[in-house]
């Protein structure tokens, strides 16, 4: 599978995942991912993430690529979530 990046900082980025999903060495993700996250810093010198989500399916040569379209980014405003896998 193919991810691409579209706009803003990580334009034309390109990331390939492994079909290899049988074998969890090779297994670069169990699902789907409906977004990808850059960390940066802004022009104060924050910490930030760029978002990018989900856009379209595309082709890119000869491969179907993902692509994830730039949707701006959040300031880090130092607030810790706990998080739990499902």
């Amino acid at each position: 599978m193919i991810l691409k990046c579209v706009d803003g900082p990580m334009d034309g980025a390109v990331y390939v995942m492994s079909k290899n999903t049988s074998d969890p060495d090779e297994r670069s993700t169990n699902r789907k991912p409906d977004g990808l996250w850059f960390d940066g810093e802004d022009e104060h010198g924050r910490n930030i993430q760029h978002q990018y989500k989900s856009n379209k399916n595309i082709e890119h040569g000869p491969h179907l690529a993902l692509v994830y379209k730039y949707d701006g980014q959040v300031v880090d405003t130092g607030i810790e979530f706990d998080t739990e896998s499902a």
